[in-house]
């Protein structure tokens, strides 16, 4: 009755009560709260619109209820910090160690896609991530299923994952020196574990500063096996001493099974329009070439998804920048386009990526126009050309693709099966579950109102 007294204070629609750890600055980084709670309430709306899964384990209900995005007062209780869950998890575990967020790129990122296939599968997933999003928006997604668990680097524990989990599967997406101890602790407890080889990390718009080869040839040498994204990045796995499985990137089969359904977005310029959508930094980039096919095709609207940063460079006027979009709103946007296009520059860096948006451009039923990129050599419905103009001529020429023969060919679910399979792992089927993606921006509060008293 005293917790529940306080629902809809200052907003408040679930209270917990829980032992607390005050947030803190760490190597100029904001350390957010840890939060024991002990008790949960919850007004009977919000629990009814979260459809809570039906576990006793107070901590999994306080979890889903602050990664959905409820307004959560706390009553602090002064007992010592105890950090150790004692809860089994449901199924079979994949950890996924990755750079970035769930949300980052809208939820869109290699590792992101595998996390939800694997819900879909039965899986429980923990996704740990390392590093914050550096995109300029947040749009405030949420992602919510019993079975998936986001945390961040520093509130993994891995020792206690150990005794809450029979041994699973350590999917390791970025070299990062930080995830070397908890990948040796899980590999000693009888962990499965591949290193999946995504970029090509010595790049500094990827690698940033923290990229040591070093390290990452310690993690390879520790893994079970090495999966690589990219033809590249197979060559780049022997040199490692490793030989690797060949994975590309996927599409998301829940969300473009539907892709030519969709009314068109009304920020979608009308007519005619060539598009793309995904990362616009780093120097791989290759924005002439994206001026130059506006210039071709002055009868185009040029659509750009992504986070720019606010950043307007001097471009032909029929470039359009739409900013960043969830992943769940692209079919509505790829399905009208008549050209997708990928601007990129032709280097060692880029050969070493499979562009993810090309096997989604192909699932919209939507002809790729791209340079000529090792990694897109045989697939279907791409047109390749030094000239990024010419090959968006041969697109508009040629036959669309068929997008249920791309899902079938490039869905997730085929490429975890190789993934799997290089592990020495049967796949589950799918359960018919999903992933749950609902919107709600952060509320930042005053100081004085952080804490219910």
């Amino acid at each position: 009755d005293e917790l529940a007294s306080y629902l809809g204070w200052k907003g408040s629609e679930v209270v917990i009560r829980a032992q607390l750890r005050a947030p803190a600055m760490r190597a100029r980084r904001v350390v957010e709260p840890e939060i024991v709670p002990v008790t949960v309430v919850g007004d009977p709306d919000t629990i009814a619109w979260l459809d809570l899964p039906l576990t006793p384990d107070v901590t999994t209900v306080a979890r889903y209820a602050v990664d959905a995005g409820c307004h959560v007062g706390v009553l602090p209780v002064d007992d010592a910090m105890d950090e150790v869950r004692t809860a089994r998890l449901p199924a079979p575990t994949v950890v996924i160690m990755a750079a970035v967020p769930l949300h980052d790129i809208g939820g869109g990122s290699r590792g992101a896609q595998l996390a939800f296939e694997l819900v879909r599968r039965s899986y429980s997933v923990v996704y740990v991530h390392r590093f914050p999003t550096a995109e300029s928006t947040d749009l405030g997604l949420r992602y919510l299923h019993p079975r998936l668990m986001q945390v961040s680097y520093d509130r993994f524990d891995a020792a206690s994952l150990a005794l809450r989990s029979t041994p699973g599967l350590v999917v390791v997406e970025a070299p990062i020196r930080d995830f070397v101890a908890p990948l040796e602790l899980l590999v000693r407890e009888g962990w499965s574990s591949v290193y999946d080889i995504i970029d090509d990390w010595t790049d500094r718009s990827l690698g940033g500063d923290w990229y040591d080869a070093e390290v990452e040839r310690s993690i390879a040498g520790l893994v079970t096996a090495v999966t690589a994204s990219a033809p590249d990045l197979v060559s780049h796995a022997t040199r490692l001493g490793r030989n690797a499985v060949l994975v590309p990137n996927g599409v998301n089969e829940v969300v473009f099974a539907t892709a030519l359904d969709h009314r068109r977005p009304p920020d979608l310029p009308p007519g005619r329009v060539i598009g793309y959508h995904g990362s616009l930094y780093g120097e791989w980039f290759d924005w002439d070439a994206l001026a130059h096919v506006a210039d071709a095709f002055p009868g185009h609207a040029i659509a750009v998804i992504g986070d720019d940063g606010g950043v307007r460079r001097s471009l032909p006027t029929n470039i359009h920048f739409l900013g960043l979009k969830p992943q769940g709103d692209l079919p509505a946007y790829l399905g009208h386009l008549e050209v997708g296009v990928v601007p990129f520059v032709v280097n060692d860096v880029t050969h070493a990526v499979s562009p993810l948006k090309v096997f989604e451009f192909l699932a919209a039923g939507v002809p790729v126009a791209a340079p000529p990129l090792r990694a897109l050599d045989g697939v279907s419905g791409v047109t390749t050309d030094v000239d990024l103009a010419v090959a968006v001529e041969g697109a508009i020429r040629g036959p669309r693709p068929d997008p249920v023969r791309a899902l079938a060919e490039h869905g997730w679910g085929g490429r975890l099966r190789i993934l799997f399979d290089a592990v020495g792992w049967d796949l589950s089927d799918v359960d018919g579950s999903t992933v749950r993606v609902v919107t709600r921006k952060p509320v930042h509060h005053r100081r004085e109102d952080r804490l219910v008293h």
